[in-house]
């Protein structure tokens, strides 16, 4: 008895093998599946039989569930990995057409690492695919509830436009992204050449960071107190943030060698990447020394 026809138009590879990593599960529960396979014009047909003596033997509806949950698990698997990256780059280049190839790909990446990004911990999470995976695979077991043939490119493009519609969102979001983190290299660039352009100020400036606060200190590890102008600046604009301020005070001083001391890969990240990219080639880091293994409190007049 044929249980199921699968069709599909654009190849993809792996799939039989993926389908028959499923049949093996099911011979082991007693269901063997035979897979016969055919091309029709564009299409190629996978055709699924069970050989009716089995289906006599046990309950119809227990089987016919289990083959399907079987074939949901296997397509849903190939829609995420093989479809999905295919689908994004088609709404960010039908969409977004006008920008090059080059800032595509980036658009790419920054949508993925939306679509599969924890903000709780900050890092790369795979919850968030198997939770696609997990709506796709119930819209596949809806659908072969009321039909034995499933055309895998139609499906996707008709049946699965909620999930389409997931990707779009992380698309319009990752252009967002893209365009605030090309402004902000772009300002960083312009920060950069402005320091290549003054005359150094100081020959080398310790930034040590203490509780998530900087202080400055020349190379006699004295305190360098803060700029006037830009102090003032700070009291009459009281959301104007910290970090901008001691950003702010190393681009004046535009110091030959910037070490920063007591950084542990954690705290001020985005600050510390700025220096290290506004002072490409001055900085260095040390953990190592007396300032950073026996900080005393610190004081500023």
């Amino acid at each position: 008895m044929q249980l199921l026809s699968i069709g599909i138009i654009e190849p993809i590879e792996g799939f039989e093998d993926r389908l028959k990593l499923e049949f093996d599960i099911l011979k082991d529960e007693g269901l063997e599946i035979t897979l016969k396979k055919l091309s029709k014009s564009t299409a190629v047909y996978y055709y699924c039989f069970v050989d009716d003596s089995i289906l006599l033997e046990g309950n119809y509806e227990d089987l016919r569930k289990m083959f399907f949950h079987c074939i949901a698990n296997a397509v849903s698997d190939i829609i995420i990995n093989f479809w999905e990256p295919k689908l994004i780059k088609k709404i960010i280049r039908d969409n977004y057409f006008y920008f090059d190839t080059n800032e595509q790909n980036k658009i790419y990446e920054f949508a993925e690492n939306i679509l599969n990004y924890n903000d709780t911990c900050g890092k790369q999470n795979l919850l968030y695919q198997i939770k696609r995976k997990t709506f796709v695979l119930h819209k596949i077991i809806d659908y072969l509830n009321t039909s034995s043939t499933i055309i895998l490119d139609g499906f996707i493009n008709f049946r699965l436009k909620d999930y389409i519609g997931q990707l779009e969102e992380a698309v319009d979001k990752a252009i967002d992204e893209y365009l605030m983190d090309k402004e902000y290299k772009e300002f960083i660039k312009l920060l950069k050449y402005f320091v290549d352009l003054q005359e150094p100020k100081k020959e080398l400036v310790n930034v040590v960071l203490r509780g998530g606060e900087f202080y400055l200190f020349d190379d006699k590890m004295n305190l360098i107190e803060k700029d006037e102008g830009i102090d003032m600046i700070a009291r009459e604009n009281p959301d104007v943030n910290l970090d901008d301020i001691l950003i702010s005070t190393l681009i004046n001083m535009a110091p030959r060698k910037i070490v920063i001391h007591g950084f542990k890969g954690r705290e001020k990240v985005e600050v510390i990447n700025a220096l290290y990219n506004i002072f490409e080639g001055r900085i260095s880091f040390c953990n190592s020394c007396e300032i950073c293994i026996e900080l005393k409190p610190l004081t500023t007049k």
